[in-house]
């Protein structure tokens, strides 16, 4: 799972503006790109994004209200920027270095080129505290995790399954 939750101007975006975001979104964690970066392919199910319209009345940064702000929250939990880096052979900021500059060029026709200020965050959380559909999901490039991408749902596992 990564959970994207956006938080913006209410009617900052039309609903065909949000699929298109939301797909971007998914194929940073489930493209080629993806495989050849962080040097993982997520099933595109476990990518969720939330797109919470806030008032202008209701949105203060420093106590201050905000109308042209979108606060960004990212929850990574099926990989982590350690094991991502491992696998590729190359250093944890070299990772993140990778993931922001793609995150940027996603967001920016969006916030940035329409003048939106952005606060972003991304936090890990544990594998272990994951559950999809009660199961626990299956371990990370495992041949039930090739199988729930290929289905793009989840289902009872194989011979793979988790101890």
């Amino acid at each position: 799972m990564p959970l994207w939750q956006l938080f913006t101007p209410e009617n900052a975006y039309t609903s065909e503006e949000k699929a298109d975001m939301a797909r971007k979104i998914v194929d940073l964690y489930s493209s080629d790109f993806s495989q050849e970066n962080f040097g993982f392919v997520l099933p595109k199910f476990y990518t969720s994004v939330i797109f919470h319209e806030i008032k202008a009345e209701s949105f203060f940064v420093g106590g201050e209200p905000r109308d042209q702000f979108v606060q960004i929250e990212v929850v990574h939990i099926a990989r982590t920027v350690e094991t991502s880096a491992a696998k590729l052979g190359i250093t944890p900021e070299e990772t993140l270095r990778r993931y922001f500059e793609q995150m940027d060029n996603v967001l920016k026709p969006y916030i940035a080129d329409r003048g939106y200020e952005l606060e972003f965050h991304a936090e890990p959380a544990p594998f272990e505290t994951w559950r999809i559909d009660g199961m626990v999901p299956p371990e990370p490039w495992s041949e039930d995790e090739l199988r729930w991408g290929k289905d793009n749902k989840s289902s009872p596992y194989g011979q793979y399954a988790r101890a």
